[in-house]
């Protein structure tokens, strides 16, 4: 009788064990290194003055959790010993730990915009020198400074995350294209610097720094006013009948159009070029109809009604978009 109930004693610990869930990723945002050489401090002044400490790592924590625009924004005289977990001693300094829940109240307390969870990205570097070859080597460093920065810009970088991809391309001695585009909350975008001839990766690591900053505004949640005015707008639009979507459904109706690109294309850039529209998730479907001299002829089948938003997007790309009787030609 006893081994009967060991046994099923065993058998109820290990099916607990089986469904227990996964721990989620910990909020590194968290943890701030305070460091007395950064504060001209001595290291035994932040071991007995934890509080001082707490209240120069919050600063820190606010670049972490608030948009860059709305730092300003957060009161002045704020307790950070209230948001404070533990403080650890390190031999440099002090860590302090702050508590989530207590930081995310209080920002939506005072209706300021946040980033409550810590956006997990899957950075991919891409460089090519004038000539075209890629730059493996400082593409490789720049992915490295990025890893080492995560924690104190505030996200993390993660195979797994939404994809951010950072393509330069040096146009001639001077100028450098960068293509920012993936499956993040950042928008696709494109834009062109000059350098100097000095070291290239001294200057890409502030440039990178501007992306993977606006890549991580991009996860911000909105004010409780904000998300309200979101709603009463909805609501107003389907209410009113003069804007002819009363009674109207929220799912919009599927375009259908075919896109002539007139322009001289080598494989590998037509591959990228069809990669970055299906990415679009306002794509339902591209597919490949006609191929000649002059370009290609696509079918493209929309997720809605509306088509304007693709002549952006093609400008952002240094091309033009025209509606013709046959279609869409890009040029």
């Amino acid at each position: 009788m006893l081994k009967i109930l060991s046994n099923l004693l065993c058998a109820v610990v290990c099916l607990c064990v089986v469904q227990m869930p996964a721990m989620a990723a910990a909020d590194t945002r968290m943890q701030v290194d305070v460091l007395a050489e950064e504060h001209n401090v001595e290291v035994n002044w932040l071991h007995a003055n934890v509080r001082e400490a707490a209240a120069l790592a919050l600063p820190e924590l606010w670049s972490r959790m608030v948009p860059q625009y709305a730092i300003s924004k957060i009161p002045k005289r704020v307790k950070a010993v209230l948001f404070m977990q533990k403080a650890s001693p390190t031999k440099d300094g002090v860590r302090i730990t702050f508590h989530q829940q207590r930081v995310i109240n209080y920002l939506k307390k005072h209706e300021l915009p946040l980033i409550a969870e810590q956006p997990a990205l899957n950075v991919v570097i891409q460089l090519y020198n004038k000539h075209g070859r890629p730059m493996g080597g400082t593409a490789n460093d720049l992915l490295d400074y990025a890893a080492n920065e995560a924690a104190a810009k505030g996200y993390r970088i993660d195979a797994q995350g939404a994809s951010l991809v950072l393509l330069w391309r040096w146009l001639n001695e001077k100028q450098v294209s960068l293509s920012v585009r993936g499956n993040s909350k950042l928008s696709e975008y494109t834009e062109t610097r000059r350098l100097t001839a000095a070291d290239p990766l001294r200057q890409l690591k502030p440039w990178m720094n501007e992306v993977l900053l606006k890549a991580r505004d991009a996860y911000i949640e909105p004010t409780a006013a904000e998300a309200e005015g979101e709603d009463l707008d909805v609501a107003q639009d389907q209410l009113n009948p003069s804007n002819g979507l009363a009674m109207q459904p929220l799912t919009k109706p599927e375009v259908e159009l075919r896109l002539t690109i007139q322009k001289e294309a080598s494989i590998a850039d037509q591959v990228l070029f069809e990669q970055d529209l299906r990415r679009d998730p306002r794509i339902l479907e591209l597919s490949l109809r006609r191929v000649n001299r002059d370009g290609q002829q696509y079918y493209l089948q929309l997720n809605g009604s509306d088509d304007q938003w693709l002549k952006q997007w093609f400008a952002r790309r240094g091309m033009t978009l025209t509606a013709t009787i046959e279609g869409w030609v890009v040029q």
